[in-house]
Formats: C-alpha cells, sequence, structure tokens
C-alpha cells in the first residue's frame, strides 16, 4: 500500500445539485416589498430626528472582516520541537563548557579568549540550525492552506488542492496538488500518533466543508 489517502476531494468535473431557491426568494422579496413600506412610514415620520437606529447595523458587519484573519485548525509537530530543544541546549552546553575548560587542559596548545568565545558562539549557532527543526507549521482555514516546513511559508487554495495523505514509509503527511503536485507537511508527523490522527481528521472535515462551499 504505497499512499495512503486520508481525504481526496472530487474532480470536480460535474456540478453539485443546488437547493432550488425561488421560494426564498420570491418569500424574500415580499417581506422586502412589505418592510419596504413600512419602512418609509417610518421615515416620514422620523425625518426631524437623527437616525440612531442605523448605528448597530454597521457594526454587525465589522466582524466578517476581522474573523477572516482566524484559523480553523493549526498543527505544530510535538515531539519534534521537544526533541529539537534538548538536543539545541546540550549542543550549546556542550560547546560551551567545552569552551571554558580547554584553557585549563594540558594538550600543549594555547587558547586564548578569543578561541573559547568563537567555541561557545559556534555551539550556539549549532543549537540555532537544529531549532529550525520545530519551525514546521500547517494552518487550515476558509481562505486555504498555509504550509511552512523549514524556511518561509508557502499559501494554497482549496481550488488549487485536490487532498491529503500519508505516503508509504514516510514520516510526515503531504498535500495533494492540481497537476500530480504535491507539498510535505512536516508538522503533521507519524510520531505524534493520535495527535496526528486527530489533526488529520480535523483536516479532513475542513477540506470537505470549504471544497464544498466552493466546487470547482
Amino acid at each position: 500500500m504505497p499512499v495512503v489517502r486520508i481525504w481526496k476531494r472530487d474532480g470536480g468535473a460535474e456540478e453539485p445539485p443546488r437547493r432550488p431557491q425561488s421560494s426564498a426568494t420570491e418569500s424574500k422579496a415580499g417581506e422586502t416589498a412589505v418592510s419596504g413600506t413600512e419602512s418609509a412610514g417610518v421615515q416620514s415620520k422620523s425625518k426631524s430626528t437623527p437616525d440612531a437606529t442605523e448605528a448597530p447595523e454597521v457594526g454587525e458587519n465589522e466582524n466578517p472582516a476581522a474573523s477572516g484573519a482566524e484559523w480553523d485548525l493549526e498543527v505544530r509537530p510535538k515531539r519534534a520541537i521537544m526533541t529539537a530543544r534538548i538536543v539545541a541546549a546540550l549542543l550549546a552546553l556542550v560547546f560551551i563548557v567545552a569552551g571554558i575548560l580547554l584553557r585549563h587542559g594540558s594538550t600543549g596548545v594555547n587558547f586564548r579568549l578569543a578561541d573559547q568565545l568563537g567555541l561557545a558562539v559556534f555551539g550556539l549557532l549549532l543549537g540555532g540550525a537544529v531549532l529550525l527543526l520545530a519551525r514546521p507549521r500547517v494552518r487550515v482555514g476558509k481562505s486555504g492552506v498555509v504550509v511552512r516546513n523549514i524556511l518561509g511559508d508557502m499559501e494554497f487554495r482549496w481550488q488549487d488542492i485536490r487532498g491529503v495523505s500519508f505516503a508509504d514509509k514516510k514520516s510526515w503527511a503531504r498535500l495533494e496538488l492540481v497537476h500530480d503536485e504535491y507539498v510535505p507537511m512536516m508538522a503533521i508527523r507519524t510520531n505524534d500518533k493520535l495527535r496526528a490522527a486527530s489533526a488529520m481528521d480535523r483536516f479532513r472535515e475542513l477540506g470537505a466543508k470549504y471544497t464544498a462551499e466552493d466546487p470547482r
């Protein structure tokens, strides 16, 4: 079994059936006509008074723009982050201790203060490089999916996404795209077990939801 497909989007060749909206639109048109006549009578009576009732309607339309930047799902590798932090701390500690002890060693080599500082800085740089392994992240929302592995974020819209799968003998999931392309998602790893499984389930739900809203 080379690929375990968790969620696969339909091809989208046929447009899904839509609910008839004729009766709904007619009822809405009747309601707006009645409300329009009522509001016209109310406005004619309140021309001399300020429009204090229109402010709440403006406030209700401001929330969707703010909520559009939110994400429904954000996944980061739990065990990989813990391992990277431990290894980075050990590397930095080893090189710092080695730089301190080398000055008092009996190797016959004359180590100066600059050499000690250079060794400590080298250990810190190694630790920082290891911490890059803790950067992977996946965000899923209405606008699409944002994948960050080591460097940089890659954003994909739902019309470009075809599914999510786990390839055979791979430690992380991958995002399947159009034209038989895919992008690895290092934030969803097999060693997280139940955490990764729940993330994939949630990803599947969101993918089915947002692709049904915009079938292309």
